[in-house]
């Protein structure tokens, strides 16, 4: 065998052993985790709904992540619209935590 094909041969196997995958993996908790869905790409309202989602499963509170910033026009419009229309949802949320037991905010 000449030293030319041995030089090619150890090339080629250096290169296979540069080139080997890195085997890195995610788990199924750093998928979900709302950090890691914005920062590939997702939006913050689509990392918000998977977040509220694992906690509705998992029986914690369902709380919102982002809350959008409003002025006191926007905020005292809502409540005013709250307040006339009891069909208003007064949070622009996907979900909601829902209440079986009736009480005083009710009326």
């Amino acid at each position: 065998m000449g030293v030319m094909r041995k030089k090619l041969l150890l090339a080629f196997a250096f290169m296979a052993f540069i080139t080997a995958p890195a085997f890195a993996s995610v788990t199924v908790e750093q998928g979900t985790d709302p950090e890691y869905l914005y920062d590939q790409g997702y939006s913050q309202m689509m990392s918000e709904d998977v977040f509220m989602q694992k906690n509705r499963a998992n029986g914690n509170p369902v709380e919102p992540l982002y809350d959008a910033p409003q002025g006191v026009f926007v905020k005292a419009w809502r409540w005013f619209n709250g307040y006339v229309d009891p069909a208003y949802e007064q949070y622009d949320r996907l979900h909601h935590d829902i209440k079986t037991k009736s009480s005083f905010s009710d009326l």
